[in-house]
This record gives structure tokens, C-alpha cells and sequence, in this order.
């Protein structure tokens, strides 16, 4: 079995206010038989309700490990545990909302006892809107864009030095990344943010731009016979400027992709226009654009034509793979270098190491 471990280093720094406050987790698993000259580097980036300790991730790191004969590589980006359900809600209209169907004295115990909340609206067949209090601040908060992104980038470069200062050898032309949903539009962005660095990109549905930078995330919870419509909205819909920076048809204007790409996309994807997505990669070299309908539900791959195919992930990979065994990214190491979108333009700095991103005016 892989050798599996995990690190704490100092994150990047947040390149909206400049502070350094943050560590960066990153777990990282070895294959059984060590490496060598073939070993390649796979990191794995969960979209919303996924995390670095989820089961199905956790396997992959460790039995990918040793199938394909890499490093595999995932981290706790940025912002990610605002991703998952909510730990503490509040009433989006206050008790007011609850009239229709409680009582006076039921409104009352609510008022003064709080944690009665729940006990009490689980009696009724009925669903009540309530927010989630998240608690993001400017120095932690899902930007669902660059930070995140970074991370992951600096996971895959720590990866590396690690292989390199403990003289694992390991094939530096072979990265690999796999994404769902947000995770998948992670991996877009930081190849565009990093044009060297991947070989291939497995994209699951990945979006054509953060769909909670224009509207609101509910996520729907059953509590006996009542259910609540858990309201996530996000900060940086507040004081982001140039959300068109963030859309593939912008990242990808006049890039040299060097990756190998494969997307798939399901025709009842709720979050994603299938024909919109298809134009946004269409320029692009060295992609593969699958759209599964419900001649290609195999029950095994996938199983549906909805946001994420409610695809097996690890089948999914096999089967990317045997279709692209190898492949090798043509595009250039630099030192310094810049990358523009729409109105937003960052510096990358490779100079000390590991890559060190800007915001340029």
C-alpha cells in the first residue's frame, strides 16, 4: 500500500490584502515501491462538499498511488471549509417567517431558547429558509478564484521540492490533476496561471465561470418532516471587481494550452451550458470535449447526465487515461512572467522556488 503522509507548511500569502497568516495542509501519498524516473505527480481538487479528508479522496490518493505510479497530492485550499455544509445557521427573516405555521408560544421558546429551533420546526411538513453564518473574513473566505487556485499550485511545487531534497527520482513533464465542479475550474485557472506545469487535465464539469460569484449556493436539509434551505452567500461577490477576469472565454483568450485536456459535461447540467462550455474550450489545442447524454449513461462511469455526472471518480480516471496514456506540455519553465484577463493582471515569480503571485495595476 502507498505511503501516505501529511504536511503543514506557511501558505502563500493572500494577495488581496497581503497578509501571511494561513497554513497551507497538504497530504500527499507515495506509491508502495518508491519511486522512479516514470513517477509521476497526480493532485486531486473536490469542488463544493468535498474536502481533503473525504472518504472517496482519501482513496484515490492511496490506491492511485501505486495504479499509475505517482505522487499523489491534495491540499485544504483556500477558503475550503466554507465550502462544506453549514456548522451554525441563522433565520434568514428572522422569527417573523415562522408565523404561518407556528404558534405564539412556539415562537416564543424560539426567541428565548435559540437551540429549540430545530426540535421544534421538525414537527412540521414544511421548508424554511434560514442563512448560513460562515464566519469568512478578508484574511480566510472562497474567492473561488485565484487563492485557491495558488494553492493548489503550491501543493503540486512542495510535492517536488520534497521528491527533489530527498533525491526521489520523479518525471517533472508528468502532472496530472483531476477536479470536480469548482475543483475542475481550479485546475483551468491555474493552468492558465502556471502554462507549464500540466500535462493532463481531467475536468468533471467543471463551470465556465464560479457560478456563486453571480448568485447565491442552497443546499437543502431534511430534518424529520421539515426541510431547510441553507443560503450561502459568499463574500467575495461584495468587493471583487473584475468577476469577467474569472471566466474561461477570458482565461483563455489567445492562450497556448499546452495540457492535455479532457471535459465532460453532462445535457441536464444544471450549473453549466453545455454549449457555452464547448465554446469556451473551443480554441484551445490538445482537448478532448465529451458530452455524456443518456446513450453514454453506463451505470458504471457514469451514471447520470446531471452536474457531475454523479460519475465514479475513480473509474473516470482509468478511463480518461487509457485513452491518453501520456502526454508531454511543450510550453516553457519561466522565471518571471505575467498573466492577464479581462482587467486583471498578476506577476509570477519563480525566482526563490516556489512561484510567488502578484496583483499588477
Amino acid at each position: 500500500m502507498a505511503t501516505a503522509d501529511t504536511i503543514t507548511i506557511p501558505a502563500h500569502h493572500n494577495i488581496y490584502n497581503g497578509n501571511n497568516k494561513r497554513d497551507l495542509r497538504i497530504d500527499y501519498a507515495i506509491p508502495d515501491n518508491g519511486t522512479n524516473s516514470d513517477t509521476g505527480i497526480f493532485v486531486f481538487v473536490p469542488g463544493f462538499g468535498g474536502h481533503i479528508d473525504s472518504n472517496v479522496y482519501r482513496k484515490m490518493r492511496e490506491q492511485f498511488a501505486d495504479q499509475y505510479n505517482v505522487v499523489t497530492v491534495q491540499c485544504d485550499y483556500f477558503g475550503s471549509r466554507f465550502m462544506q455544509t453549514a456548522e451554525s445557521i441563522n433565520l434568514k427573516n428572522g422569527t417573523e417567517s415562522l408565523a404561518n405555521f407556528l404558534c405564539a408560544d412556539e415562537i416564543h421558546e424560539i426567541r428565548t431558547n435559540p437551540t429549540s429551533f430545530m426540535s421544534i420546526i421538525s414537527n412540521y411538513s414544511t421548508t424554511v429558509l434560514v442563512e448560513a453564518a460562515l464566519g469568512e473574513t478578508k484574511e480566510e473566505f472562497v474567492d473561488m478564484g485565484y487563492m485557491q487556485a495558488i494553492d493548489v499550485v503550491t501543493a503540486i511545487e512542495i510535492i517536488k521540492i520534497i521528491l527533489t531534497e530527498n533525491h526521489l527520482p520523479f518525471n517533472k513533464e508528468r502532472v496530472i490533476g483531476y477536479g470536480q465542479s469548482q475543483g475542475a475550474y481550479l485546475l483551468h485557472l491555474a493552468n492558465k496561471l502556471v502554462p507549464h506545469l500540466f500535462s493532463q487535465i481531467i475536468d468533471n464539469a467543471a463551470w465556465v465561470e464560479p457560478i456563486y460569484l453571480s448568485s447565491n449556493r442552497f443546499l437543502y436539509q431534511s430534518y424529520r418532516k421539515a426541510t431547510l434551505a441553507v443560503e450561502f452567500d459568499y463574500i467575495v461577490k461584495q468587493f471583487l471587481q473584475d468577476k469577467k477576469a474569472l471566466s474561461l472565454h477570458n482565461l483563455y483568450k489567445r492562450f497556448k494550452n499546452g495540457a492535455y485536456i479532457y471535459s465532460c459535461i453532462g445535457t441536464t447540467d444544471n450549473l453549466v451550458d453545455v454549449e457555452d462550455k464547448r465554446k469556451a474550450l473551443k480554441g484551445l489545442n490538445n482537448v478532448m470535449f465529451e458530452v455524456i447524454d443518456s446513450t453514454k449513461v453506463d451505470g458504471v462511469i457514469f451514471k447520470s447526465t446531471n452536474h457531475g455526472l454523479d460519475a465514479d471518480f475513480l473509474k473516470l480516471v482509468d478511463y480518461v487515461l487509457m485513452k491518453k496514456p501520456t502526454h508531454i506540455n511543450k510550453n516553457k519553465k519561466q522565471v518571471q512572467y505575467y498573466v492577464a484577463s479581462s482587467q486583471t493582471r498578476l506577476s509570477v515569480d519563480y525566482s526563490m522556488g516556489l512561484p510567488i503571485f502578484q496583483f499588477v495595476n
